[in-house]
């Protein structure tokens, strides 16, 4: 059975106990970031329609991918509702282009539920899949235990990093450490790092230090 921790203040959205009565192990704790975490190994943010476009109006949605990127987790978005529908006076291009900028740039996905009960059924699902994944989505090899401990994945909780850029950074800077303490020109001088990703590498690092 997944081990799912739930933040304190997701207690009155109803989840958790949606969780709990589909016999989930649900503990309440106060997590730093995210709302839900299932094994150590995934990190949930929930926010209902309206959380979701206040954010975007308010300039907190990308530090708050930031801050779910630099867990080291598989991180993911579950939207409650309908973003275009809200009482709030936000063109539809400016919500378009926020999942956009979530799902590419930073390389979070984003799934929207119809309710707390949808909610709460991704996130059994989640938990199902990342215990059993599909056979054609499988990975090679064995998964390390702590994601976080594996260079290659922590690398890739860098926005716009994914394996392949990986693994050049770690071969062109031979430690997380050289990585984290280098600067723009140095970040450039790596294969597939261009002026524009190596400052937004510079920045998301510099900001997290």
């Amino acid at each position: 059975m997944p081990t799912i921790i739930a933040d304190n203040r997701e207690k009155n959205s109803g989840v958790p106990l949606l969780l709990t009565n589909n016999d989930i192990d649900v503990k309440m704790e106060q997590l730093f970031v995210g709302d839900y975490m299932i094994d150590e190994d995934i990190v949930i943010e929930r926010k209902t329609n309206t959380d979701f476009v206040l954010s975007i109006i308010n300039g907190h949605l990308f530090d708050q991918c930031a801050r779910l990127r630099k867990t080291g987790k598989l991180p993911l978005i579950i939207v409650e509702g309908n973003p275009f529908k809200t009482s709030h006076n936000i063109k539809p291009e400016a919500i378009k282009g926020a999942l956009l900028a979530v799902n590419l740039s930073w390389q979070i996905p984003i799934i929207r539920s119809s309710g707390k009960e949808d909610t709460a059924r991704l996130i059994i699902m989640a938990s199902k899949q990342q215990r059993n994944p599909p056979v054609f989505i499988r990975r090679k090899g064995k998964k390390p235990k702590n994601i976080r401990s594996h260079p290659s994945y922590f690398i890739q909780g860098l926005p716009g990093v994914g394996p392949a850029l990986a693994q050049k950074l770690l071969e062109h800077f031979k430690s997380i450490e050289k990585i984290v303490a280098a600067n723009i020109s140095s970040l450039r001088k790596v294969e597939g790092i261009g002026k524009t990703k190596a400052d937004q590498l510079y920045e998301f690092i510099r900001r997290g230090r």
